[in-house]
């Protein structure tokens, strides 16, 4: 058996085909989904890409794991933080898989021996091997820069730009980090980047900008050239497994580290990239896919609500394996296979409001509980020792606009306590002055 988990960055379920987009963004993905089982409600831990990528490979909250910051960063990956410290995919390599991915090694405390760059030519050596094989590919994150046949193919025909949103949208195209000028990044202000300054194509380039609504459909149809991009990667890979007669024995999951934002709070990106970051669902759902006949069923559409901590758990259990290490996921297993409607109902996210690019020293954090029909969102600044929460009925009110603690504070008392409890776990229990957003 093969495993290939592929995390394109930055990716909107309501983007895919396969999530009802109207566009044909993602036919690749669309003939997976349509061959395995789509999750429509998985839930990101955080806004920002560290947290997610450590969840998903051990299966732990960011309360259990703790990892949130460049700081943070620095300690796991250079200094002692996890000495010693065994993940799932130190028990996958003990198990006889071989361990690999694309731009791993910068996440090598979790167990990730090497760097593989062509991951082509790596099905091709290792055939008649077993592996777990980390994608990363990255079209779909800023800047958007898409073929532009890829932005023809998307751009509304009536859509008539101005100098102006000409303008905006040639920065989407040529600029990582798009915030607006009342904030600043931790690379303004002089911090060198713990990971480094990114590949050719996604240098982290600044600029300081307010985008107008009228940049909307432009800067939509460049994201969805890239996702386009993407899912062409996606046809490569899946064409490759086929070629080789290996694609009914790998399990492939598609899955994203979090959402972004376009212009639905008036900007672009997601918390490392606006420095506006949110808890949202435009930020925080991202789509799932897996497909692996031999143990999966096709077509199967799963509507209860997972999260990331949750991948890792189902991947050993499709493999019969022990997942012997401490983690908060559960196998989604039983939901997939109808053997069972109940599962954890609650899903829980951190985030700082500038991710990566928060400046040292900044506490802030804002943590969510999420269930399929409630989200309570706390905002939290050490600082100034003050909190303030959001309530949203997501059935009523998807694009979570209306907050109504005041008037469900029965139910914003309920959720509060089973967020503060979770954020207990890790000792981050919230202090200080409450008030309501």
């Amino acid at each position: 058996m093969k495993i290939l988990v592929i995390l394109e960055d930055a990716v909107r379920p309501a983007h895919m085909g396969c999530y009802g987009y109207s566009k044909d963004t993602t036919p690749n993905c669309v003939r997976l989904a349509r061959e395995g089982v789509r999750f429509e409600n998985c839930i990101a831990v955080s806004t920002h890409t560290f947290p997610p990528l450590v969840s998903i490979i051990t299966g732990q909250t960011t309360a259990t794991h703790g990892l949130m910051s460049a700081v943070d960063y620095r300690a796991w990956r250079y200094g002692d933080l996890w000495e010693g410290h065994r993940t799932p995919l130190h028990l996958l390599g003990d198990a006889g898989f071989l361990i690999d991915g694309e731009l791993v090694t910068r996440w090598a405390p979790l167990g990730f021996p090497r760097d593989a760059d062509d991951l082509e030519q790596y099905m091709e050596q290792n055939r008649d091997k077993p592996w777990f094989f980390f994608a990363e590919p990255y079209p779909t994150h800023l800047p958007y820069d898409p073929p532009q046949e890829y932005y023809d193919m998307f751009v509304d025909d009536d859509f008539q730009p101005s100098a102006e949103t000409l303008e905006r949208l040639d920065i989407v195209r040529t600029r990582m980090i798009l915030h607006p000028p009342d904030v600043q990044s931790a690379m303004e202000a002089g911090r060198e980047d713990p990971i480094g300054d990114g590949d050719e194509a996604h240098q982290r380039t600044i600029a300081v900008v307010e985008f107008q609504p009228e940049d909307a459909p432009g800067i939509r149809a460049l994201y969805d050239g890239e996702m386009r991009v993407f899912d062409d990667l996606v046809g490569r890979w899946i064409a490759k497994l086929e070629q080789l007669d290996q694609l009914d024995d790998t399990l492939v999951i598609i899955i994203s580290d979090h959402g972004e934002e376009l212009l639905e709070r008036g900007h672009v990106g997601h918390t490392s990239c606006n420095l506006k970051g949110t808890l949202y669902d435009e930020c925080l759902r991202v789509p799932l896919i897996m497909r692996y006949p031999q143990k999966l069923p096709a077509g199967k559409v799963v509507t209860q609500q997972v999260s990331q901590i949750d991948i890792m758990p189902t991947i050993f259990d499709l493999l019969g394996l022990e997942l012997a290490l401490p983690h908060d996921g559960a196998s989604t297993l039983p939901l997939i296979r109808g053997e069972t409607e109940r599962f954890r109902e609650e899903a829980y996210a951190e985030t700082m409001p500038a991710g990566w690019q928060a400046q040292d020293g900044d506490e802030r954090r804002i943590w969510c509980v999420r269930t399929l029909e409630w989200k309570l969102i706390m905002n939290l600044d050490p600082a100034t020792a003050t909190r303030t929460y959001e309530l949203y009925n997501l059935r009523d009110d998807p694009g979570e606009r209306n907050n109504i603690c005041d008037q469900e504070p029965a139910k914003a008392a309920e959720l509060q306590a089973k967020l503060e409890a979770h954020m207990a776990g890790a000792g981050k229990a919230p202090t200080g002055t409450e008030s309501r957003k």
